[in-house]
């Protein structure tokens, strides 16, 4: 066998054993890398509403572990738990294949009590979820409300800074300390006229609290207002019952003894219609005669409609439920109520059908 023919055979031999010294270099060199065994991450961040991952710091120390990088922050509104990724990258010579996940933990140094939520990972990567405590939870001056106030020349309107993560506002009216009324508004103001000329003169007060939903945790500290006091002046300028005597005015006699009133006007509130004289006082349980009809107000001042049965004969009258003008006025000398009873010509009830 000449040289060259002998080389003609040898030379594929010697291929194909490098070859196989090459593939079972490389099986080697892939079952040679370690798996990680222990991870632990060390993690700071500032907790607050809107963070985003410049205000998250990861980093591990563990053997196999080469680099954490953060790579997103997510649910971060106030009074929700921000949620943080994390991608880790083992060594060179390390694999995150059979590293358990119960032996991936998280080092808060923040020390807020963040925890992690799940683990996946492949050979070459592991994603941690890590949840943060709920944001403004620790800190209520994130909802804090500054500057409650009344308006200018003597407005019952009152208004309040607004709160940089609030959705709504919890609202309390006090009257000579006890409260009168509670509100929820998206707004940072509120009209309490109504209130005030319903509730009459007094010292009055504002509290008012920033919230986001309706668990306490998600809510500020109350903020309070100066006094505002309303006299008679005030309360009759917002359109309110003054009360001076709480009797009628006149001279007409009218049922069971009553007086008709002085001119005045007809005032409406979120409680009903009520009379307000020339002199700014107010009937309270007794007839009145206004224009010429007969109305009856009951002790708040108010008028009345329906069926009354007076206090001091114990006879029935019948004042109209007519919305418009006829509403309130004592009708006489006709049937009423669905044409159910008969009142005579001075209103009182005399026989039914």
């Amino acid at each position: 066998m000449t040289q060259k023919n002998l080389l003609k055979k040898v030379a594929p031999m010697v291929l194909t054993a490098a070859m196989l010294f090459g593939m079972t270099s490389m099986a080697f060199a892939k079952t040679n890398k370690t798996a990680v065994q222990n991870v632990t991450i060390d993690l700071e961040y500032d907790l607050a509403p809107g963070m985003n991952s410049s205000q998250v710091d990861a980093d591990s120390d563990s053997v196999g572990v080469d680099n954490v990088n953060v790579t997103s922050v997510t649910n971060t509104d106030f009074g929700k738990k921000p949620k943080v990724t994390l991608k880790l990258k083992p060594d060179s010579d390390f694999t995150f294949k059979g590293t358990a996940k119960g032996n991936v933990k998280i080092n808060d140094k923040t020390g807020k009590g963040a925890a992690i939520t799940k683990v996946s990972s492949t050979a070459s990567s592991m994603t941690v979820t890590v949840t943060l405590p709920k944001t403004g939870s620790t800190d209520k001056s994130a909802l804090e409300v500054g500057d409650v106030s009344w308006g200018d020349d003597d407005s019952p309107v009152i208004s309040w800074d607004e709160a940089d993560y609030a959705t709504q506002y919890e609202v309390k009216l006090y009257r000579n300390n006890t409260i009168k009324e509670t509100v929820t508004t998206k707004n940072t103001s509120y009209d309490f006229r109504d209130k005030i000329r319903e509730n009459g003169k007094g010292s009055y007060t504002v509290k008012v609290r920033a919230a986001v939903g309706n668990s306490n945790s998600s809510k500020g500290d109350w903020t309070e207002s100066d006094e505002f006091e309303v006299d008679d002046d005030i309360l009759a300028a917002l359109g309110g019952k003054t009360n001076n005597s709480g009797s009628n005015n006149g001279g007409q006699t009218g049922p069971n003894g009553s007086n008709s009133g002085n001119k005045g006007a007809w005032l409406k509130d979120n409680v009903g219609w009520w009379y307000c004289n020339a002199d700014r006082s107010y009937t309270t349980d007794n007839w009145q005669q206004i224009d010429g009809n007969w109305y009856y107000f009951n002790k708040s001042g108010y008028m009345k409609t329906g069926w009354l049965k007076s206090r001091f004969t114990g006879k029935w009258y019948w004042l109209s439920t007519e919305n418009g003008s006829n509403l309130g006025k004592m009708l006489t000398n006709q049937w009423v109520d669905n044409n159910r009873y008969f009142v005579d010509n001075s209103g009182v009830w005399t026989q039914s059908r």
